[in-house]
């Protein structure tokens, strides 16, 4: 029977040899097949390069890492990507570069320095990252400052088309990676993502870690949280998403999202599967009892129960006509799972159903041409860490998913070409009988979390902004605590 097998695996090996190279010279077939016309672009226009990914992050007139000159092509030339030589790539299976289509690369980013005060401590939700931005009004009255460069972005976006058929790929960094770590700050990813149609845009689909594109609209805000813990639903994920533009005033997408690594990674409540072995049950060895968090702990990682991604959908309507800039849009999404032990013996129950979903809807009305407003509400139940809301899906004391409702809006008013005001007001509220038994300290978990804050941004010159920010944050614990607190930003920022 071994001998069987053995020839079995060979044969099927053989078979998978000749399929392939079977699927090799039929591409090669097809490929010589090609007009000459057709392999030297003739007839085809190059498309010009559009901006940097398109950012609902506030960069106040031009998208994020988007210059005023970029975005009219001033002062800069695409570089058309040259035949290189036929070069095949450990892994690839086809030249690491394709001449049938003309392409261009740009190099793209943001410079920044935010000044930073806060009354009391702001960032209790995160305070790894220390002043880098808010979320809360935490426990601590001791005020602080600092000046924070880390909202700096550098990023590459490369283009590439025949006319119908159309890639583009980015990727960014900015410099908050796990904590700030002070005179050494070091760089992490933001978004990696290939987007590609066939069809000229009007369909595509995007492969890898991109903006949630679920509760896509974001607050004009400078603050680096974009409010996120108060009303604000985001995060950047990898995901894979299906974009369909069915009119010119209707589009709609399909996508399936999740954070890269669950609850394996996530404290208070890291949680692991049973499994054989050392630390069966759930009880980990000493290796693995961190309560700081062990990232690196594989039976933590691999024992995961947060298995599958998240699917949801969204529809919007953009108006035209009398209607242009307006947008209407409803977004769903959903992802069960069952809870397995936590890290820590005496942590929130397993073995539990979590049904986790969210739906809400996005709204833009201009009021006149300076005036606009903008915001979202949303409802939902055990929603973490895919939309920023680390630690706050569960009760930690019963286990219980909790629902809560959420919503931000602001007006936004452009009083000249150089300056602009904000004014604005976000809310998350979880529902308080799903707090009940909750046995989080201080400073974890909330009851009620909201924020208002006005921005002001002043265009300098060229691509050079500053802004002042003042966010006034209000949090009731679920210690029955209450606390407030304020965090003013002076900002500047160029964008290249």
């Amino acid at each position: 029977m071994k001998g069987g097998r053995k020839r079995h695996h060979v044969l099927g090996s053989i078979g998978v040899a000749v399929v392939t190279l079977a699927l090799f010279s039929a591409v090669a077939s097809a490929a010589e097949a090609q007009s000459a016309g057709e392999s030297t672009g003739a007839g085809r226009k190059s498309r010009e390069m559009q901006s940097p990914p398109a950012s609902s992050e506030p960069s106040m007139g031009n998208e994020e890492g988007q210059s005023a000159g970029e975005s009219t092509g001033g002062g800069r030339l695409s570089r058309e990507t040259q035949t290189p030589p036929a070069v095949i790539c450990g892994g690839c299976v086809t030249h690491t570069h394709d001449a049938q289509a003309k392409g261009s690369i740009v190099p793209y980013g943001r410079i920044e320095l935010d000044g930073i005060y806060s009354t009391r401590n702001t960032n209790p939700l995160d305070p790894g990252q220390f002043n880098g931005y808010a979320t809360a009004a935490g426990k601590s009255s001791n005020s602080s400052s600092t000046f924070n460069p880390r909202y700096s972005v550098f990023g590459l976006r490369a283009d590439r088309t025949d006319g119908a058929n159309v890639i583009t790929g980015v990727v960014e960094t900015d410099f908050y990676s796990q904590t700030d770590n002070a005179g050494n700050i070091s760089p992490r990813l933001r978004l990696a993502f290939a987007r590609y149609s066939p069809n000229n845009s009007r369909t595509s689909v995007t492969a890898g870690m991109d903006w949630t594109p679920v509760m896509g609209l974001h607050p004009n805000l400078v603050d680096f949280s974009i409010m996120g813990y108060n009303g604000n639903l985001w995060q950047r994920l990898p995901q894979v998403t299906v974009r369909h533009q069915f009119s010119e005033h209707i589009d709609a997408l399909v996508t399936v999202f999740r954070f890269e690594r669950g609850l394996s990674a996530i404290q208070p409540q890291t949680q692991r599967r049973p499994f054989t072995g050392n630390g069966v049950g759930g009880v980990p060895p000493v290796s693995c009892n961190n309560p700081t968090g062990n990232f690196a702990c594989s039976e933590n990682a691999f024992n995961d129960p947060v298995q599958m991604p998240y699917t949801g959908t969204r529809f919007g309507y953009n108006g035209t006509g009398k209607l242009q800039g307006m947008m209407v849009a409803v977004s769903g999404a959903y992802r069960w799972y069952r809870s397995a032990p936590t890290a820590l013996v005496g942590g929130i129950p397993s073995g539990q159903d979590i049904n986790s979903y969210v739906i809400g809807g996005e709204l833009v009305v201009p009021i006149t041409r300076q005036l606009k407003f903008s915001g979202e509400i949303a409802y939902g139940q055990a929603l973490g860490v895919e939309f920023f809301r680390f630690g706050q899906d569960r009760n930690l004391g019963t286990g219980k998913p909790i629902r809560t409702t959420v919503g931000w809006g602001e007006i936004d008013y452009a009083h000249d070409k150089d300056t602009t005001f904000i004014a604005g007001y976000g809310f998350d509220n979880p529902l308080n009988s799903d707090l009940k038994g909750d046995v989080a300290g201080p400073d974890t978990q909330y009851l009620l979390n909201h924020r208002t804050y006005v921005t002001a941004v002043r265009h300098i010159w060229s691509d050079f902004y500053m802004s002042f920010e003042w966010n006034h944050l209000m949090t009731e614990w679920s210690t029955n605590e209450r606390f407030a607190g304020d965090n003013f930003m002076l900002s500047t920022w160029y964008n290249f």
